[in-house]
């Protein structure tokens, strides 16, 4: 006998091969359900549809169930409730940090003699994870000079940071790719920008040399180079080599005469030295004697915007020590006339090759001690003043004159320093012999050591020499006076 189901009991059949209970687990294209699995659904054309909404929509729910999990049309995105905050589904918890960046550019070129910089944004949207600090990391060695600046540092959650990528004339021409990493929890993203450097015009500096001027050695070495828009200019001087000058009038080494707006890098590994102030010879104005210790030279004199990258000695020259030597004159009464002497010691020479103060040649009635030289050199020393300390006896028919001098003229300076002021102290002692009849000679003292002043103010001593004269341009060596080991001398305007 057949049996034929009714139409209730054909829908059961179906029914029952499309969805079976087992143990209150439910299939759902398939007949006997993954025994781990209260819900198994199969399909090989239909996919799983969460529901979906906005976050507005999704934050509207009232008391959402642990593990509740809809997709988010906004952040496409599937998100469940863990009873604190909404997950994405690659989320660990709460606090693990995800975000987007984005740069406003990729790439740019520097040309230094139009700046030496360039800026971009870097702007990022912090999409999931609990707002915290996302911070910024430049990876690998940049090239000598070039620095990367990311401000603000770290940056609290979504925001824009400013990155200002900085160079200096002596970072090796090139593209470099500056890669910046963005941290945030254990999430991060690495942004790549291509920063492409003019190149320089490069002059070494392989032997010693005196009065050493960029601009000159430039257009000799490079006779193309423009005269009239702004140029790079990379100066090495190598280990071993003296850049010095032939007088205290003249740096050692200057930017010269370059187009306005050029840049240079100094890169010294040798000693540029500035020449030593000659030491004062005497205060005669009848022979074009002053008595002052002349200036030191200096050591580097600026043109352009320079920035120096100082690997050894930059010394401006010592200042020369004051001569205290004058001309004196004095009358021993009794009749006879007024005595002229020239009277004193010489200044030193400054450290840097100078000359101590001295008469060319012995003028009239002079006592005169001159002063010492300095030397050069990167250990060159001052010269000390001159010392007169020999009594001295002038003797005019009855008159005995007796001067006794303690002299010194100034000492010279060390590198890039100034000389030092003299001493000088006098005294006079007079006596007058006569023939007395029946007695003979009688000394008949006058004057006992008499102090004689100095007839004019006294001279100053020489200044020492800029180890760095800017000249209102601009350097990376902040202004001050130096004494250290590399650099000696003032570093200013």
């Amino acid at each position: 006998m057949h049996f034929k189901p009714s139409g209730f009991f054909t829908v059961f059949l179906l029914t029952i091969c499309a969805v079976s209970s087992f143990a209150q687990q439910v299939g759902i294209n398939i007949l006997y359900p993954d025994s781990s699995a209260i819900l198994h659904v199969e399909s090989h054309d239909k996919g799983f549809l969460w529901p979906r909404m906005t976050t507005a929509e999704r934050d509207a729910i009232v008391n959402p169930a642990n593990g509740l999990t809809i997709f988010n049309t906004e952040d496409s995105t599937i998100q469940y409730w863990n009873t604190i905050c909404w997950l994405n589904v690659y989320q660990k918890d709460c606090a693990d940090c995800y975000f987007n960046i984005t740069a406003s550019a990729t790439a740019d070129t520097i040309d230094r003699t139009v700046s030496d910089s360039t800026t971009f944004t870097l702007s990022i949207n912090q999409n999931a994870g609990t707002p915290q600090n996302i911070a910024y990391t430049v990876l690998g060695v940049l090239p000598a000079g070039m620095t990367v600046n990311v401000t603000p540092n770290p940056q609290f959650s979504s925001g824009t940071a400013t990155v200002v990528i900085k160079v200096t004339p002596f970072t090796p021409a090139g593209t470099y790719p500056v890669i910046i990493q963005t941290l945030c929890g254990s999430y991060f993203r690495n942004i790549i920008f291509s920063v492409t450097l003019t190149p320089c015009y490069i002059l070494d500096v392989n032997n010693s040399t005196t009065n050493y001027s960029a601009s000159i050695n430039l257009y000799s070495t490079y006779p193309g180079a423009p005269t009239n828009s702004p140029v790079c200019v990379v100066v090495t001087v190598y280990p071993g080599v003296d850049v010095t000058s032939v007088n205290a009038t003249t740096p050692a080494f200057t930017t010269g005469s370059l187009p306005a707006g050029s840049v240079v890098a100094l890169v010294n590994n040798g000693n540029i030295l500035g020449k030593g102030g000659d030491g004062g010879i005497a205060t005669d104005p009848s022979n074009g004697w002053s008595g002052a210790g002349m200036n030191g030279g200096d050591a580097v004199n600026l043109t352009v915007n320079t920035t120096i990258q100082n690997n050894f000695n930059i010394y401006g020259g010592g200042g020369g020590g004051n001569a205290m030597a004058f001309a004196l004159t004095f009358n021993p009464g009794f009749g006879l006339p007024s005595i002229g002497i020239l009277i004193g010691a010489g200044g030193g020479g400054g450290a840097g090759g100078s000359t101590g103060g001295n008469i060319p040649s012995l003028i009239g009635l002079t006592f005169y001690q001159p002063g010492g030289d300095g030397t050069g050199t990167q250990y060159g020393v001052p010269g000390q003043g001159g010392l007169l300390l020999v009594p001295i006896s002038i003797q005019q028919g009855p008159v005995n004159i007796s001067i006794n001098p303690y002299v010194q003229g100034g000492d010279g300076g060390d590198y890039g320093y100034p000389g030092t002021v003299g001493r000088f102290a006098v005294t006079l002692s007079l006596s007058v012999t006569i023939n007395i009849p029946f007695v003979g000679p009688v000394t008949i003292p006058v004057l006992n050591n008499v102090n004689i002043p100095i007839p004019v103010p006294i001279p100053p001593p020489g200044n020492g020499g800029y180890a760095v004269k800017r000249n209102g341009f601009t350097t990376n060596i902040p202004d001050n006076y130096y004494n250290t080991s590399f650099l000696k001398g003032r570093v200013g305007p």
